[in-house]
């Protein structure tokens, strides 16, 4: 009776003990597990901070306002007059306050792109859905600005800059710094070719006039002036740079037929817009007294310009750099 008791009792310790080391091993491995699990979720949390950090980034605006934009925007809608920047980069643009009557230069590339209207159209953009909107008429229209901004985000733009700074903001905005830059030394290059090709004296000057209806203008150093004048290009007539280039703000300039001594360099490049009334005007003035006194006119250094080339947009500019020797018959 006590052998057996005895066994019984080993028995039951056995029992025991063996309980508690099962009992042991699944609290040391549910412990194990919690802070694996905490590892775990920490790696997971700092896997999609990363991958936010790679698919956004910080931008400061023109009017000191930061946001956070798409690292590359898919979906783009710009408002303004500068496309040829955007098409010449590559950049998707879906939607555009497109031109009534492209010019030439544009081809076939603005095919796909949604006319927004002018003005530009909230409830057609909305329906495009755009990941970003650049704004270049954010002067003209304080308040449009804050309505495309519940669309998507939006970035003020100064189309205005000479294409250098222009493009360079633009490759800040889309995060394309590299191919802008290697764009920028193409075009200077190209720039530097087509003035060595029309050796330029020292201190030889041109002038930008603008037959616009009735009125004209002398232009500045945009657009058109953009091209022509620069480090390897014609030096600007001293009217111009006191009138124009110095006064902030001022890119343009209506003057009189009798103040055209004064503003007139040794070549004249002469845009017309393309209606009636403008190119009756521009032949009278071609025609006028004052006109055939000019020491350029007398030279023949005068070359009319068809208006669409009065641009300096990256899509231009790959024909510009062609077309000007071609004016002045220095091919």
């Amino acid at each position: 009776m006590k052998k057996h008791l005895g066994k019984q009792i080993i028995l039951w310790v056995g029992s025991f003990l063996l309980l508690l080391l099962i009992l042991s091993a699944c609290n040391s491995n549910g412990n194990a597990s919690v802070p694996q699990e905490k590892e775990n979720e920490k790696t997971t949390q700092s896997d999609v901070q990363a991958e936010e950090s790679e698919t956004t980034v910080q931008y400061t605006t023109i009017t000191g306002e930061q946001v956070e934009i798409s690292a590359d925007p898919k979906r783009v809608v710009y408002i303004g007059q500068t496309t040829g920047d955007f098409l010449a980069m590559d950049i998707p643009v879906i939607g555009n306050n497109l031109p009534q009557d492209p010019a030439s230069y544009y081809g076939d590339k603005l095919e796909g792109i949604v006319d927004i209207g002018n003005p530009a159209s909230l409830e057609t953009i909305l329906t495009l859905k755009p990941d970003l909107i650049i704004n270049g008429y954010y002067k003209s229209d304080p308040n449009l600005n804050e309505e495309l901004s519940k669309i998507a985000t939006t970035i003020p733009f100064n189309p205005a800059l000479p294409y250098t700074e222009r493009v360079k903001e633009m490759g800040n905005i889309l995060g394309k710094q590299e191919e802008v830059d290697k764009m920028i030394a193409k075009f200077e290059t190209q720039s530097k070719e087509m003035f060595d090709k029309l050796q330029l004296a020292e201190g030889e000057t041109a002038t930008v006039f603008y037959q616009l209806g009735k009125m004209l203008y002398v232009m500045g150093d945009r657009n058109f002036g953009a091209i022509i004048y620069g480090e390897n290009g014609f030096a600007v007539p001293p009217a111009v740079q006191k009138n124009i280039i110095d006064v902030e703000g001022v890119s343009f300039l209506e003057v009189s037929e009798e103040v055209l001594p004064e503003f007139a360099g040794d070549h004249l490049f002469v845009i017309v817009q393309e209606d009636g009334e403008s190119e009756a005007e521009a032949d009278r003035l071609l025609q006028s007294p004052i006109w055939g006194t000019l020491p350029a006119v007398k030279k023949g250094n005068v070359y009319v310009v068809p208006n669409e080339w009065n641009t300096d947009n990256l899509l231009a500019l790959e024909q510009l750099y062609k077309k000007l020797p071609e004016w002045m018959h220095k091919q």
